[in-house]
């Protein structure tokens, strides 16, 4: 099952991710003051894509699914350099999303920083998705303050239900205790505590 965790969510938000396909049935959080929503035009999303497995093909879907949709007017993934080119979905990258930028680096590389991160993209998003971070130390620290230097209107998480510390109640109810020590529990609390409008998926 696909569990959804959501914090400082608003229509507009909740529309794109509507666009994705997704399905929002969540309880949600408001670690801070809203702002105002702007129009969905001229937005710029980023996907951070890890090297491959579910999480890999979730990610080309996303890009796939966000190139038809008008309201969206810029993509970048930013790939972990670890991928096999030669393998899908990364494969298909070139006939199935050719407008999308692609930008390799190391996302495992525990000492990136927000500011590497920018140089690396050159430019802000409104839209940021993270399908690769695994916690709040390098390149997913840096994605989470990138969020909030640039002003993001979402950060969406693929987290996973693997931080859940199951009982015998089934199916598990998003008030399942879960694994404080868990690197996206982290990633979760630090996207929070920095009042980032923040939506993760475990």
């Amino acid at each position: 099952p696909l569990f959804v965790f959501v914090t400082m969510v608003s229509a507009t938000p909740i529309a794109i991710l509507l666009a994705t396909g997704a399905s929002v049935s969540a309880f949600s959080f408001r670690g801070g003051a809203t702002r105002p929503r702007t129009s969905l035009s001229m937005s710029a999303a980023l996907i951070v894509q890890n090297k491959g497995g579910g999480h890999g093909e979730l990610g080309f879907q996303l890009a796939k699914n966000l190139s038809s949709n008008s309201k969206i007017t810029s993509i970048t993934i930013l790939q972990d350099s670890a991928c096999k080119d030669s393998a899908e979905p990364f494969v298909s990258y070139a006939t199935d999303i050719p407008d999308v930028k692609i930008v390799k680096a190391d996302l495992t590389d525990e000492s990136m920083t927000a500011e590497d991160m920018q140089k690396l993209l050159g430019e802000s998003y409104e839209y940021v998705w993270d399908n690769a971070s695994k916690g709040a130390v390098g390149a997913g620290k840096a994605v989470v303050d990138c969020a909030k230097a640039w002003d993001s209107k979402l950060l969406t998480y693929v987290s996973s239900a693997g931080i859940y510390q199951p009982d015998d109640v089934f199916p598990m109810p998003e008030t399942t205790t879960v694994k404080e020590s868990a690197g996206q529990v982290l990633y979760e609390k630090y996207a929070m505590e920095n009042k980032v409008p923040f939506v993760s998926f475990r």
